[in-house]
């Protein structure tokens, strides 16, 4: 079976690790996986092309010149001879179902990663913008076969309530490696950032953009160091926006917070971190479900998180704080020192919860399998 994914850049992030999961898991006797990328070095690349899987880059972009990508995307659809095509782009997701259905490939899945778009968290929504969503909405709903959303809220921000009551819909939660997190549940870890130098960690991952809102970290940083609190946090990740997270490296050189805030780029190395963290924080403006977050508790750490996404995201071991992001520092802080305070989540109730709410990649890549093989066996070429 030839699938195609259209996910953006796959450079780094949750959703292009969510959906690396599939890949890795997938049978590759069965599943021919192949990836569409406007960012020629992307960082899964090589990953990708290991496992098999076509890497196609596209000449052109689909904001700045939508006639050529679309163009370009049929022709590479029906050269691909593709019997799935899995849409990750949201409302554009739209789009490429439509010209999936032109191209005739008869199953074209659209998938659900967050509720709300740009960086505010009340974005304010021109004319223009909700036409285009309505547009957008309608083609999705006519053209793709099935709808997957990793969360509730996810589902009715893209599809809207009525596509939700419908058979062809299904809630599909994000999920992690667990074998990372599981099998080294009580491994004592060595070498940078342990906190045998009596610091606290309070680690963060994600990439550097507005919405992640890292902004905020470093308003809580400077209140810890006012407080002489010996609690730094750990910034794992990166990203394009260069500007922004020039912004940040210079607050955190302004306002002498080295000490407070260690920036320490890309990664391979999350679990080991995660193991030497006392707990995990995100101020995200707003996530679909965000997988750092099911990975922290993978590891049985706190967190504190900002109330800006779906709880079903939490293991519900009373381990999760959340918060608005209009509260107070004070508020914050606090939390972030309760967290710390906690030990690590017993390791049975940890597994009990990933196997009940389905957060084992094993379990997800499972199920969006089974949704190709049930649909092409409906739908599929004659």
């Amino acid at each position: 079976m030839r699938i195609l994914m259209v996910a953006g850049s796959m450079h780094v992030g949750g959703l292009e690790n969510q959906i690396m999961h599939l890949l890795r898991k997938a049978n590759k006797d069965i599943y021919q996986i192949d990836f569409t990328s406007d960012k020629p070095d992307a960082f899964f690349r090589q990953e990708i092309e290991s496992y098999g899987g076509d890497f196609i880059e596209l000449s052109y972009k689909s904001r700045k010149q939508p006639i050529k990508y679309s163009i370009e995307m049929y022709r590479i659809m029906k050269k691909g001879n593709y019997d799935v095509v899995h849409a990750h782009e949201l409302f554009h997701s739209g789009l490429t179902v439509f010209i999936a259905w032109l191209a005739g490939v008869p199953c074209r899945f659209v998938h659900a990663h967050s509720w709300r778009e740009g960086h505010e968290i009340i974005p304010k929504y021109t004319i223009s913008r909700k036409l285009y969503h309505n547009l957008m909405r309608f083609l999705i709903i006519h053209f793709s076969t099935t709808q997957i959303a990793c969360s509730t809220w996810a589902a009715r921000f893209l599809f809207g309530k009525k596509i939700m009551k419908k058979k062809s819909y299904h809630l599909i939660y994000n999920s992690v490696d667990i074998s990372k997190y599981l099998d080294n549940y009580y491994k004592e870890e060595g070498g940078d950032y342990c906190e045998t130098d009596g610091w606290r960690n309070v680690i963060n991952v994600a990439r550097f953009c507005g919405l992640k809102n890292h902004i905020f970290l470093i308003e809580l940083a400077k209140e810890l160091k006012n407080k002489n609190k010996k609690i730094r946090f750990l910034l794992v990740g990166d990203g394009d926006d260069e500007e922004y997270k020039k912004n940040i490296v210079q607050a955190v050189n302004e306002y002498h917070l080295k000490d407070y805030i260690k920036l320490l780029g890309l990664r391979d190395d999350v679990d080991s971190l995660l193991r030497k963290s006392s707990a995990f924080i995100t101020p995200s403006k707003y996530e679909g479900m965000p997988l750092v977050m099911i990975e922290a508790q993978a590891a049985g750490l706190s967190c504190v998180s900002a109330d800006t996404y779906s709880h079903e995201v939490d293991f519900d071991l009373g381990r999760v704080t959340w918060l608005n992001l209009s509260d107070d520092t004070s508020m914050w802080i606090k939390a972030i020192e309760n967290a710390i305070s906690m030990e690590r989540a017993p390791k049975e109730l940890v597994m009990d919860a990933i196997r009940k709410k389905g957060f084992d990649s094993n379990i997800f890549a499972e199920k969006i399998c089974g949704l190709y093989n049930q649909d092409f066996e409906q739908r599929g070429k004659k």
